[in-house]
């Protein structure tokens, strides 16, 4: 299953890679929603290699999720592998310069299943896929509009 969303963002490609690049944010805005996580290992974002542990619950299920940043094209964006509960995950970003002052942002998300269980779940997700594209659209939408006016 695949999700995906992409914006014209009106602010330059340097500032739209250093939004994308802040996990911090990234990381309090997932707490915000009630998803613990914390990094783990040696290694800290940017560098690939960086890993984080993550647990929420959704539809009172508990979920655990191990992700790693598996590749960083400086400038353009970066990878992010996970897995947890059966489902594996790789989440896409990337840039491409529209104009001298607005940028191309890209957003995917690649879901497989492992196990019975998580195919049973990803099928249900296919069922509601356009909503999920649909909230993805709205948040990703709702990004590049706070960065555009950030610039």
């Amino acid at each position: 299953m695949k999700l995906a969303s992409q914006r014209i963002v009106e602010a330059p490609i340097e500032d739209v890679y250093a939004a994308i690049m802040d996990f911090q944010a990234f990381e309090e805005m997932l707490s915000a929603r009630g998803t613990k996580i914390e990094r783990c290992g040696p290694l800290q974002p940017p560098e690939p290699g960086a890993q984080w542990a993550a647990s929420f619950k959704w539809h009172d299920r508990s979920y655990d999720v191990q992700a790693e940043l598996v590749s960083v094209d400086p400038g353009y964006g970066y990878a992010i592998d996970s897995h947890g509960n059966g489902i594996t995950c790789m989440a896409v970003v990337d840039l491409q310069e529209a104009s001298v002052t607005e940028t191309k942002l890209f957003i995917s998300f690649d879901f497989s299943a492992r196990s019975f269980s998580s195919k049973l779940l990803l099928q249900t997700l296919r069922l509601t896929g356009p909503s999920l594209n649909r909230r993805l659209d709205k948040r990703v939408e709702t990004f590049a509009a706070r960065l555009g006016k950030r610039t």
